[in-house]
């Protein structure tokens, strides 16, 4: 089955998630995003992708997408994650 990872990395990521992807020959469609809590710049990631090659994906995004928030002393603001992910079933997925 095929699969649609939609990953939002923080825009300081973007460039080498996208790149590490690439040279796994993953293809990623990148959108401009904010995000809701923080409203920070963020970068949405939408790859397609076999049901067996989801992992490969996921491990690329968690190797490459990292928080750089420093939590202010005595702060409990929630920290940005380095990224959110979705997984989806897709019914079909061509490349033309």
């Amino acid at each position: 089955m095929k699969k649609l990872v939609i990953a939002v990395v923080q825009n300081e990521d973007a460039d080498g998630v996208v790149d590490a992807l690439l040279e796994a020959d993953f293809r990623a469609t990148r959108l401009a995003s904010t995000g809701g809590f923080l409203r920070r710049g963020n970068t949405t990631l939408m790859i397609g992708a076999d049901e067996a090659e989801v992992d490969a994906v996921l491990d690329l995004i968690r190797r490459h997408a990292r928080s750089t928030a420093i939590p202010a002393e005595g702060s409990e603001a929630p920290q940005p994650a380095a990224a959110t992910v979705f997984v989806l079933d897709l019914e079909e997925y061509q490349r033309l």
